[in-house]
């Protein structure tokens, strides 16, 4: 059913439910907020904390659940254990710690004591001083913010302000439920997740600008017509671009998620959460934003029937 609105008619009348939208993402980042309080932080990987990362060869496939009892009996009750190709005898141990050259030899003693039926092998240890860690989480935070500032000023100079602030509100907001989701299902804040961020701010950025674009044509098209009207039939024009786009990036993103394997797990969901999120910021909070700041005086209800042409999505 079209929504018609003065000569302008579409399809869906997304602007409408802005408000909905808006207090449903509230409400995930007080869930989020009230999540940090009580699991007392993110769990983040030695990239960022400085540790060890192990990898282990066992001769016979591997109980992960006991292997899991025999590291944590040992001391290291928050190490973390993932399962390397499709063998089951070969696994990953991350660590926290300062360097310590003997590590090696006490999880080979402590996997012998716990695991003497399944010789295991110590294949390779990489260490991470936590010194760099916190250089990593810092560099980590200024790469972010950084890349919020540059692209605010790039559109705002090749546009106009607003819609430069309407996308890095998106942007923002699709970092935040990245890490609300991080803190609710306990996934490591690792490299590997910070590049999967940078990935969605990209998918994010590019559905905000198709859309953006399309408003700004129609804006100069649609002169006497409400902003709140044009932008709907903006979003309407380039839905089927917007859910082809995301369609086809979920696809692939899946196969990661059900193929990858723990290694490349925090990378895959947070990019399939990515699509998802960075579809739904452009359309309800860049455009709803963007329509919030700076409306010229008189455009919302100015309407002259009798020069103006229509524009339908069917």
């Amino acid at each position: 059913m079209q929504v018609p609105s003065g000569s302008i008619k579409y399809r869906y009348d997304f602007l409408k439910y802005r408000f909905f939208g808006l207090a449903f993402s509230l409400l995930l980042f007080a869930i989020g907020i009230a999540a940090y309080f009580v699991k007392g932080g993110f769990f983040y990987h030695i990239d960022f904390t400085g540790g060890a990362e192990l990898r282990i060869s066992f001769e016979k496939t591997v109980d992960l659940a006991k292997l899991r009892g025999v590291i944590t009996k040992s001391g290291w009750k928050n190490a973390k254990i993932q399962e390397v190709g499709t063998t089951k005898r070969e696994v990953l141990i991350t660590v926290a710690g300062t360097p310590d050259s003997n590590l090696e030899k006490k999880i080979s003693f402590q996997l012998k004591e716990g695991l003497a039926e399944n010789k295991a092998t110590v294949k390779g240890i990489e260490w991470v001083g936590a010194e760099v860690g916190k250089d990593t989480k810092w560099n980590a935070i200024k790469a972010v913010f950084l890349s919020l500032i540059i692209l605010l000023l790039y559109i705002a100079i090749r546009s106009q302000f607003r819609f430069g602030m309407g996308a890095v509100a998106a942007l923002l907001h699709d970092v935040l439920m990245v890490l609300v989701f991080l803190l609710l299902t306990g996934e490591q804040v690792s490299l590997h997740v910070l590049a999967a961020v940078l990935a969605v701010l990209g998918y994010s950025l590019n559905d905000t600008i198709v859309i953006f674009s399309r408003i700004r044509e129609n804006l100069k098209k649609y002169k006497n017509h409400s902003e709140y009207d044009v932008i709907n039939l903006s979003i309407n024009q380039t839905l089927k671009r917007t859910i082809l786009t995301s369609v086809s990036t979920f696809l692939a993103v899946g196969a990661i998620i059900l193929l990858g394997g723990e290694t490349l797990r925090g990378l895959s969901l947070v990019m399939g959460l990515g699509v998802v999120v960075g579809t739904y910021s452009s359309i309800y909070i860049a455009s709803a934003v963007m329509l919030s700041i700076g409306k010229p005086k008189g455009t919302q209800t100015k309407v002259e029937a009798s020069t103006t042409s229509s524009a339908t999505i069917s």
